[in-house]
């Protein structure tokens, strides 16, 4: 069966042809988010991690019950900043996006493969937007605060992200302390967003990321094998704990996917292929710690 969605302002509910699963939306606009949760809940009501499942919420006021609970954690300009990526995230799904080619069990929006590896320069969202640099790929690996505006008004940034050389995949983050669901959300708001620039005719690179071992089992989707991938490394050298779930997390990603190439973002890290890899560095980062050259 071939299976699509479409998400738009309104309830969800479910139109089964012989050949297309849709997901329609209708209005009033009123509890979209709640019933996006249901949505996934409808499709797969848990995922597998070491140990056993976690259980999706059946409503959106649990689930932000959990999200509230993880922010109490947090210190305040942190607390703000989760506070304002969930609200980003609510507005996302309220929007149109035309239908979206979903696979799989959980069938997430489907990324199509980039075979081209000739990538020479890397610039992150917010300085090509302010500047108009479009001879450039953009990366979103930067503070989440600098990009949600393309998940809340993405029509807006549409013509410049069609004007540049290509773009990788948003990075909105997935901090691994965060509860197992929200970190869920967030991927698939991430791929959800690279699947409608694909749509849109954006030249895009699938960004792979991962958190904890739990996320494994839709970080690497299997239509991407053989591409040409992008990975950052940005802030694992941080702990012991965050280098060692990256370099398992990177492990897997090679074996499910085995990239023609990886666009590679941050510090090399040991033991992974570096023949297969271009590295670009945090060029600000840099600046910051060596200062500018004098010419």
């Amino acid at each position: 069966m071939y299976y699509k969605m479409v998400l738009m302002s309104g309830v969800f509910y479910k139109h089964l042809t012989n050949d297309v699963d849709v997901i329609v939306g209708r209005p009033p606009c009123q509890g979209i988010t709640q019933n996006w949760i249901m949505m996934l809940s409808q499709f797969r009501r848990t995922i597998p991690f070491e140990g056993g499942n976690i259980s999706f919420s059946s409503s959106y006021n649990d689930y932000m019950i959990e999200v509230e609970k993880y922010i109490l954690t947090l210190r305040g300009p942190v607390a703000n900043k989760v506070r304002r990526i969930e609200k980003s995230m609510r507005i996302f799904t309220e929007k149109i996006y035309g239908y979206l080619p979903t696979a799989g069990e959980m069938k997430w929006p489907v990324l199509e493969p980039n075979y081209n590896a000739n990538v020479t320069r890397l610039v992150p969202f917010h300085e090509a937007y302010c500047y108009d640099i479009t001879d450039a790929v953009i990366y979103f690996y930067i503070d989440d605060c600098l990009f949600l505006r393309i998940f809340t008004n993405p029509d807006k940034y549409l013509p410049f992200l069609k004007r540049c050389k290509a773009v990788i995949g948003p990075d909105v983050s997935q901090y691994t302390d965060m509860p197992a669901e929200m970190r869920y959300r967030h991927a698939w708001c991430n791929t959800t967003m690279s699947a409608y620039l694909q749509e849109s005719g954006v030249i895009h690179y699938p960004n792979i990321t991962w958190s904890r071992s739990d996320s494994y089992s839709y970080s690497f989707p299997q239509n991407l094998h053989n591409s040409v991938i992008a990975i950052n490394s940005n802030a694992v050298h941080k702990s012991d704990l965050s280098l060692y779930r990256w370099k398992r997390g990177y492990k897997m990603a090679i074996q499910s996917l085995s990239p023609l190439h990886i666009i590679r973002f941050g510090q090399v890290v040991d033991g992974e292929d570096t023949s297969i890899s271009t590295y670009f560095s945090n060029e600000r980062l840099n600046k910051l710690r060596n200062g500018r050259k004098r010419k």
